[in-house]
């Protein structure tokens, strides 16, 4: 086709202008990236896989570990936390909430994807994860989720990453566990044979006791159904 002078014009035009830009943002990021030192970005620089843009990134949405009175707190805030999800045919299973903003789980997830490479005690995990059978998607998700726990106590306690704290601290919850009882009357009761219940609740009882009486971790219901879920 024939050139369209005022098309030439406006496209040499559009370019300066983006060239521009890219000028000024990469001129904008070396500036931040020299005069921003903020002792938590610093502190955060210490665990492999994040670097000076995620480390302020982290810290804008995050600000302050005292704001948050737990690890679990933190990852509800960022919307790592799980939740009960049913589908329409009644059977569900735990899932990430993916509540609140979207932006400081975008930034994790970076992190998650650089550590898995970088980072052995992320990869470590990772590899375990899929070679149990979860998904690459899932897997990341639980190293999203360690990751935050880690960052979490990096600022709680001002220190720098030490994988071998984490180790300590993951030794030490495995204790409690195997000391701690499981009440299986208060996570498993019986209903009452008497009262009168709905055929979709009573499929769905079936489906529980079924779930509960053969090994579901690979394939059909992955949990229980919560009780507060059933007494609806």
């Amino acid at each position: 086709a024939d050139s369209d002078p005022i098309t030439e014009n406006t496209i040499t035009l559009l370019a300066k202008q983006i060239n521009s830009l890219r000028k000024t943002i990469d001129a904008q990021t070396a500036y931040v990236k020299k005069h921003v030192s903020m002792p938590e970005v610093n502190l955060l620089k210490t665990f492999k896989g994040i670097g000076d843009f995620t480390a302020m990134g982290l810290m804008l949405e995050i600000r302050s570990a005292n704001l948050y009175a737990s690890s679990k707190k933190l990852a509800a805030f960022f919307g790592l936390h799980p939740i009960y999800k049913i589908s329409g045919d009644g059977q569900g299973c735990f899932r990430m909430s993916k509540r609140g903003r979207k932006e400081p789980r975008r930034l994790l997830f970076l992190v998650a994807m650089s550590a898995t490479e970088s980072n052995p005690l992320i990869r470590k995990l990772y590899l375990k994860k899929c070679g149990e059978g979860m998904s690459r998607m899932a897997a990341i998700g639980v190293c999203m989720h360690k990751i935050l726990r880690i960052i979490y106590g990096m600022l709680k306690h001002n220190r720098p990453f030490d994988p071998q704290v984490d180790i300590q601290n993951t030794k030490a919850t495995r204790r409690r566990w195997d000391k701690s009882p499981v009440a299986k009357s208060r996570r498993y009761q019986d209903y009452d044979p008497n009262a009168p219940i709905s055929r979709r609740q009573n499929a769905k009882r079936m489906e529980r006791k079924r779930s509960h009486s053969v090994d579901n971790t690979k394939r059909g219901i992955q949990t229980p159904v919560p009780l507060d879920t059933l007494a609806n």
